[in-house]
């Protein structure tokens, strides 16, 4: 899934960090020191925690997490700090630390917020798969998995890492050795979209330690990524659908939209098309293939943003008439987001431990049946898992979650991939919890309204008397429309 927020898929700060300065200072056991994280005005504080790579076997290989805390700026910080779980799964926490200290600039005025990047990702033991090299074209624009590729990722990472030791369990063990190694009594969770799975499996494993808990764009435990998310980018497309329909600019621009879309697909079932793309990485001009795998998934992935969506009609519109280049260009952008941010070997041994198993072929064909999306997806991780080693899940992994701890759950009204009834289910667990659903919100939206009550929320430990009039206030951006051609009396440039 899509990370942390719908924004920060276009964040790239993949920068390593910067050498630390300054006196160490500490955490409990940690050692920390200054350093600069990517994108960030002030300094941070950066150190590292070692844990046994199998829990079953601590004595045997040790593997490093990195870690950076965000410190409060307020003279009498709050002794709960929270901790941001970012998504995937396979995007490093520490990489997203400059969006995460803008969204909870008011949050840093009171406690600490400690960025951990998952075993796997960042620096912590990653594990990284190229399946195409920078100057090729597929690396943006794949339709899939390359699994002579995974062959070759698998046996180099192997050397140095057990795959079957890279899941939700570990991380969720992980988080609890820094806190405690970090001597904080309790902890506040924020995670989004993989992350809010994360959360609510330590909720299970440590309930005692928990504060609150924030889960945006909710993926509970038995969420077999990606089986919902043709359904969910189904119902997120109708209704783009239905409001360029309603949008008066946008209906006169595109009045057959769907149609459009429907020939798109049509043409795309005859062979794939072929266009010039500038190269995400090195401006190069190349040719690019798009096929109806590639424009579907790429489809999907714009209706991720609410602002992003927006342009889908006139890309859609475009390629209808033949001009394949814009909306090839912005997904090959995308795609290089992706690409860059998620660390592919840990998101296999996460999804082939923890969906792929719950992949039935009768769900996989009543899910899919009569959506844009299909199954392919679904297919491709199946065969990526054939040639992924997985562990096996713990016992009671796939229950419901049932808890105490006060918890604010946020929803996007039209998430393409965690849509608010999963949101709505985890909520039905969580006695102390509150369920909002943000109008017109997309995976993991973020903004205003939504930093706002997590603040309050935080601040008060309880989500009593939480009700924001702008959550049901939230209005999709306004579609993106073709420039207007020059008037006859318009000056010439």
């Amino acid at each position: 899934m899509a990370p942390r927020r719908a924004a920060l898929i276009l964040t790239l700060l993949a920068a390593p960090l910067l050498g630390a300065e300054g006196p160490p200072r500490a955490r409990g056991r940690v050692a920390l020191a200054p350093c600069r994280l990517p994108g960030m005005e002030g300094d941070a504080l950066c150190g590292t925690l070692e844990v046994p790579e199998r829990r079953d076997a601590p004595s045997g290989r040790r593997i490093t997490l990195r870690l950076a805390v965000l410190t409060a700026r307020g003279p009498h910080a709050r002794p709960d700090p929270v901790f941001v779980v970012a998504g995937g799964p396979g995007q490093s926490a520490v990489n997203i630390a400059a969006q995460v200290a803008q969204e909870m600039e008011a949050t840093l005025a009171e406690r600490e917020v400690v960025l951990v990047d998952q075993r796997g990702s960042g620096g912590s033991n990653r594990l990284e798969c190229r399946q195409f090299a920078d100057d090729d074209m597929r690396r943006y624009l794949s339709r899939g998995f390359d699994l002579d590729a995974l062959r070759r990722c698998r046996a180099d990472l192997e050397k140095r890492a057990d795959l079957t030791a890279y899941t939700t369990d570990a991380a969720v063990a992980d988080l609890e050795d820094v806190r405690a190694a970090m001597g904080y009594e309790r902890i506040d969770l924020d995670g989004g979209s993989y992350g809010t799975r994360v959360v609510l499996w330590y909720l299970k494993r440590h309930p005692a330690r928990v504060r609150t808990a924030v889960l945006r764009g909710v993926s509970p435990t038995d969420y077999a990524l990606p089986l919902p998310f043709a359904r969910a980018g189904q119902e997120a497309l109708e209704r783009l659908f239905a409001d360029c329909a309603g949008e008066r600019a946008c209906n006169t621009a595109f009045p057959g939209l769907r149609d459009e879309f429907a020939a798109l697909l049509e043409r795309l079932g005859r062979g794939p098309v072929e266009v010039d793309v500038k190269n995400p990485v090195t401006g190069a001009v190349q040719k690019a293939v798009i096929d109806r795998e590639i424009f579907v998934t790429r489809v999907h992935l714009l209706l991720f943003s609410s602002r992003l969506s927006t342009r889908l009609p006139a890309l859609l519109h475009q390629a209808a008439a033949g001009e394949w280049a814009p909306f090839a260009q912005l997904a090959a952008d995308f795609g290089r987001a992706i690409v860059e941010q998620i660390d592919l070997g840990l998101q296999l041994s996460v999804a082939c431990a923890e969906d792929a198993p719950r992949l039935r072929a009768a769900d996989i064909d009543a899910a899919t049946r009569g959506t844009f999306l299909g199954r392919g997806r679904v297919d491709q991780l199946l065969a990526a898992c054939a040639v992924w080693p997985a562990a096996p899940t713990p016992a009671g992994f796939y229950d419901p979650v049932r808890s105490d701890v006060p918890a604010l759950v946020v929803s996007g009204e039209l998430d393409p991939v965690t849509p608010p009834r999963f949101g709505a289910q985890v909520a039905r667990g969580l006695r102390h919890g509150w369920h909002a659903v943000i109008a017109n919100g997309s995976h993991v939206d973020g903004g205003p309204c939504v930093d706002g009550l997590v603040t309050a929320f935080v601040r008060a430990g309880s989500a009593d008397g939480l009700r924001p009039d702008c959550f049901g206030l939230g209005v999709r951006p306004p579609f993106v429309l073709p420039d207007p051609a020059p008037s006859a009396a318009s000056p010439t440039p």
